[in-house]
């Protein structure tokens, strides 16, 4: 027989169900990407109880959303470009409209989450000619180390002294520079998402965290990590690895914002699922050879520039590592 809490019981048993399905995907309360770990990771999962995606009844973004880029600190001059080109042409095209198979499932008339975003390139490029439409800068506000409160404080500061809008249909990535050191980085995760109500109050603002990657953490990488190529498809492996993680953590955040929405029985987000795995049988890797003669992976084409993004899980029969 199902017994009915009420009042602190049913607020302390909820608390203990989500801390027990998130404990090993969390860091200091965020939901994470974890670095490649080669007895888990970078395989299609077989279909078991334990990939099935569940329903669990919280919200997810199935409005007009938008999607905003905050470069924290001082950037190398091809970085930005990199990600701004993935961030405009990714909309819309298969691997992102892969997030419309999920809704709010219980509603009477169920919304899908829409196959495109809103993301205005800005006019110029990198930091020398400034930042405008979805892209701001930030010239280090909280310093070159931080911390998880940290991240907040940034998005605070994004939001106010620098007038982004506070949307609560919005997802705000914040992109650390390579010489900002943010505790548990490349050990403990490669990027992060969550949502918070103390940055505006009485607005749910939803951010994810993508730090940039040096030589030292390519765990974070699939180009090294899964097919040991020795550069990647732009030439900057920080950019290359940051827009990877932004392919997750955008899936995770859209399909589960509150953390209360779809995930496993054991925790897992649409992004966890599909980790590091980047080709399907129908849908084979590609390569190509830099000026030097090097190979690198790639799979997706968006700006006229290719990139290495991985899969992400289909919410279609009991679910799959997909393309689009």
């Amino acid at each position: 027989m199902m017994l009915k809490l009420t009042g602190c019981a049913a607020l302390l048993a909820a608390a203990a169900t989500l801390m027990f399905a998130f404990s090993d995907d969390t860091f200091q309360g965020n939901v994470v990407k974890r670095p490649f770990d080669p007895a888990i990771h970078g395989q299609s999962p077989t279909k078991t109880s334990s990939t099935q995606i569940l329903y669990h009844g919280g919200p997810v973004m199935n409005q007009a959303n938008s999607v905003y880029v905050i470069y924290y600190g001082n950037f190398p001059a091809t970085t930005e470009p990199i990600i701004n080109t993935f961030m405009a042409g990714l909309s819309g095209t298969g691997p992102y409209t892969v997030n419309s198979s999920y809704s709010d499932a219980t509603a009477k008339s169920p919304t899908p989450i829409s196959t495109t975003y809103y993301f205005q390139t800005p006019a110029g490029t990198g930091a020398a000619t400034g930042r405008d439409g979805s892209v701001i800068g930030d010239n280090y506000s909280q310093g070159t180390q931080l911390s998880s409160g940290d991240i907040l404080k940034i998005v605070t500061h994004a939001i106010g002294a620098t007038k982004l809008p506070a949307d609560q249909n919005a997802v705000y990535l914040v992109l650390t520079a390579p010489d900002v050191k943010v505790s548990g980085f490349c050990t403990s995760f490669c990027a992060y998402h969550n949502t918070s109500k103390t940055i505006v109050s009485g607005t749910q603002i939803r951010y994810a965290l993508i730090p940039y990657p040096t030589q030292k953490c390519t765990g974070c990488n699939g180009n090294i990590a899964v097919y040991g190529d020795t550069v990647t498809p732009n030439g900057d492996m920080g950019a290359d690895t940051m827009t990877d993680d932004i392919m997750h953590e955008l899936s995770e955040t859209v399909t589960d914002p509150y953390i209360s929405a779809w995930y496993t029985q054991n925790g897992a987000e649409n992004g966890d699922l599909c980790n590091y795995v980047y080709e399907t049988t129908s849908s084979p890797i590609k390569t190509k050879t830099d000026v030097n003669g090097a190979t690198t992976h790639y799979n997706v084409t968006l700006g006229g520039k290719d990139f290495l993004v991985q899969l992400i899980w289909k919410n279609s029969g009991t679910g799959f590592c997909a393309v689009n």
